[in-house]
């Protein structure tokens, strides 16, 4: 079993869902993820099976948190071999607006 990692950004591109197979079928998308806003990193995730559907009720510019796990394979074939990395999202969900939560600070803080 994979541990999971929560990572944070703005959906930059969604893409259709890729059937490969009656059992497998995929659907990708990139995440701008900026923890530092200087270099922003652009990830493309992954959505598999049952989970494609997830993907349907966001849009571009979303600000979302993905839980994903980090996935990897080995491929062999006449040529040679190698390796595959993937980013498999298996939950999305909105970002908590920091504006929202200032907004709820600066009521707190009348007497009235």
């Amino acid at each position: 079993m994979s541990d999971s990692i929560q990572i944070s950004g703005v959906i930059e591109e969604i893409y259709d869902v890729h059937e490969f197979s009656e059992k497998f079928k995929k659907r990708e998308f990139i995440l701008e993820h900026a923890p530092n806003p200087q270099w922003p990193e652009h990830l493309k995730l992954e959505f598999i099976n049952q989970k494609t559907d997830l993907l349907d009720q966001y849009k571009v510019g979303d600000n979302v948190t993905c839980d994903i796990n980090l996935k990897g394979r080995k491929w062999e074939n006449d040529n040679g071999s190698g390796y595959v990395i993937s980013l498999q999202c298996w939950k999305i969900a909105l970002a908590e607006s920091s504006g929202s939560s200032e907004a709820k600070k600066d009521d707190e803080d009348y007497p009235f």
